[in-house]
């Protein structure tokens, strides 16, 4: 009977233990419990980089935009059910709208206006000023995302370690935003609204800069190719003292000046003068 008690007091124990212990989505144990998304980078190193500064009217046109395509879903999906046809993925991108991610897409473009481009709004700021509940704002933001019209970024910043998380180093802080209309979108608009085509002879020149900087893109030092193409820092400077060494070791290959081009005689200029035979 002692035995019998004993036991079970261990397994009473053992699940006390397995239920306090703060868990992952996936079920592992998270021994710094901290709450910090995949993906997210430290704030305050990539926004300058990140944000957009939109031209005068632009984010008004983004919004233009996005109210549109809402208004011609419907109209794409009866078309392709009278075609007796599938969608696109264009006209699947389109249908995926809704009027609460029109009303969060709305907000965010006025920040935009507002704060030059700056945007990083909570989540209970977008939900205070879009009149929308929690959940409902998270489907607009990933509606959005999904449809190209939104880029976002998680962020995180350093903390100190506390009793209960003495592992911890970071915490999730709101993310960032910029707006954007894709190209495979524009042509689901009225004609009013799409931009004017541009001259022939610019798109040419455009295309043949872009096969230059590609031709110029080929001869970077492995140097340049680490410090231009690698953001993370870590790596960057792991990847700049290996590239360090392949230079070095690709130096050492070269070979050396042709002997002769050091013999100067005084009836001629080059190889052609300072050898008989040449």
């Amino acid at each position: 009977m002692g035995a019998i008690t004993i036991a079970r007091a261990s397994f009473m124990a053992l699940e006390r233990a397995t239920n306090e212990r703060a868990r992952s989505r996936s079920g592992a144990p998270n021994p710094t419990r901290a709450h910090v998304h995949p993906h997210s980078r430290k704030a305050g190193t990539f926004e300058d980089d990140f944000f957009y500064s939109y031209a005068k009217g632009e984010t008004d046109r983004l919004y233009r935009n996005a109210v549109e395509l809402l208004k011609r879903k419907n109209a794409i999906r009866r078309l392709a059910r009278t075609e007796g046809r599938q969608l696109t993925e264009a006209e699947r991108l389109v249908t995926l709208i809704t009027p609460a991610a029109v009303r969060v897409f709305e907000q965010l473009t006025q920040l935009a206006r507002t704060c030059g481009g700056k945007v990083f709004p909570t989540w209970e700021w977008i939900e205070t000023h879009a009149g929308l509940s929690r959940a409902s704002v998270g489907r607009g933001l990933s509606i959005l995302a999904r449809m190209g019209l939104l880029d976002k970024q998680r962020r995180c910043v350093p903390v100190e370690p506390t009793r209960d998380r003495p592992k911890a180093r970071f915490e999730q802080t709101s993310n960032v935003y910029r707006m954007r209309f894709p190209n495979r979108l524009v042509g689901f608009l009225p004609r009013c609204f799409r931009p004017s085509p541009l001259p022939d002879d610019v798109v040419q020149r455009d295309a043949d800069r872009i096969e230059e900087i590609e031709a110029m893109r080929l001869w970077r030092s492995p140097r340049q190719v680490v410090a231009e193409d690698i953001d993370d820092a870590d790596l960057r400077s792991i990847m700049m003292r290996l590239a360090i060494g392949i230079e070095e070791r690709e130096s050492q290959k070269n070979g050396q000046p042709l002997l002769d081009s050091s013999i100067l005689y005084s009836n001629g200029v080059g190889l052609a003068g300072q050898r008989s035979n040449a």
